[in-house]
């Protein structure tokens, strides 16, 4: 998932939704990506608590543990990603952004039925889930277009453009993402016959 951020962001075509607020808060402070990308999840904990309330579990508290890592592994990822020198050209920007798109799908299909502790993002999204028993990939497709939202209002306000960190590539992964999960899961019910259990207490 950190290299599928690392690749929206070097397609220059917006940075992907979840992370649109971290980099335009970077952006607008000049801080680094990645301790912006720190900021940002943790608060999504808290949020994760007003919206469960009571039904906040202790081990969600783990998710610090993921914001952490996320946040160097982005980092990282950014590093190598540029590193490598990859040709700034129409079409492979696009690609990129497809990349990217499908990196991030198939990290949340992979770590979330792991029950284990969500990234900040995706609890965030399993939490008004649980609240409101609609399905995980129609809540996520609303909440990225809500951090879209946002991050062109931080950028509006606090930088020189409000495109700064969201573009054309962002709109795309607002609605890639959920539907790409959704046809993951897909796939791996009609190649295994079970289902995957996206969303925990």
């Amino acid at each position: 998932m950190s290299f599928g951020v690392a690749f929206s962001i070097k397609s220059t075509f917006g940075t992907t939704p979840i992370s649109s607020i971290s980099y335009a808060l970077a952006l607008c402070t000049d801080m680094d990506v990645g301790l912006a990308t720190f900021i940002f999840n943790a608060a999504l904990i808290f949020l994760q608590m007003i919206i469960l309330r009571s039904r906040f579990r202790a081990r969600r508290l783990l998710q610090f543990i993921n914001c952490f890592l996320f946040s160097y592994f982005t980092d990282v990822a950014l590093y190598i990603v540029y590193a490598l020198n990859i040709p700034d050209t129409l079409i492979i920007n696009v690609i990129l952004i497809f990349v990217s798109i499908f990196l991030i799908a198939l990290g949340i299909f992979i770590y979330m039925p792991a029950n284990i502790a969500p990234l900040p993002g995706e609890g965030c999204v399993e939490s008004i889930v649980l609240v409101t028993g609609w399905r995980f990939s129609s809540i996520k497709i609303a909440f990225d277009a809500t951090m879209v939202i946002i991050s062109l209002i931080m950028c509006a306000l606090f930088y020189t453009t409000p495109f700064g960190s969201v573009s054309i590539g962002t709109v795309i992964s607002a609605f890639g993402v959920g539907f790409t999960l959704r046809q993951i899961a897909k796939l791996y019910n009609s190649m295994t016959g079970k289902d995957i259990n996206i969303v925990n207490e």
